[in-house]
């Protein structure tokens, strides 16, 4: 039974690594630059506060879940791995929802605040940062499985 547990925390971890590490190569790759009216204008993710957050939380969260591999789940250190899982798992869904946010802005515009949106504008920016998005939250829902599970199997 020990054996199983920790191939499901081992599963768990792998993936969500592999989903933060493609949701933060995603976003960090996504870049465009179009013609406005004789102007060129240039789409990055350094522009905006909260993709970099995103792709900074994701960065962390698939180096942290692979580190976290290496704890063996009797030490007494594994304790503290749920709680850094927690506080982790805390950013990640804040990064998450930041992005999503912005990412709404730059596709509806804010009609209040005389914002456009620019998602007409620069296609294939916008279809990163959803493909970015959709893995992060990929991503936020494993590590949710991996907290829980490690909450399950320190009480049993």
């Amino acid at each position: 039974m020990a054996k199983a547990r920790r191939f499901v925390v081992l599963a768990l971890r792998i993936t969500t690594a592999a989903a933060a590490g493609v949701a933060a190569i995603v976003m960090a790759t996504s870049h465009k630059t179009t013609t406005v009216f004789g102007v060129q204008v240039q789409a990055k993710f350094q522009y905006t506060p909260s993709f970099v957050f995103f792709v900074a939380a994701n960065v962390v969260a698939c180096a942290y879940s692979l580190l976290a591999i290496l704890v063996p789940p009797a030490s007494p250190a594994a304790r503290h791995v749920l709680v850094a899982d927690a506080v982790l798992g805390m950013v990640l869904t804040g990064a998450a929802a930041a992005a999503a946010a912005i990412s709404a802005l730059g596709k509806n515009g804010n009609s209040h605040a005389g914002w456009q949106p620019i998602c007409g504008l620069v296609r294939t920016f916008c279809d990163h940062v959803t493909g970015a998005l959709a893995c992060g939250f990929v991503a936020v829902v494993l590590h949710l499985l991996v907290v829980l599970h490690s909450i399950y199997t320190m009480n049993t």
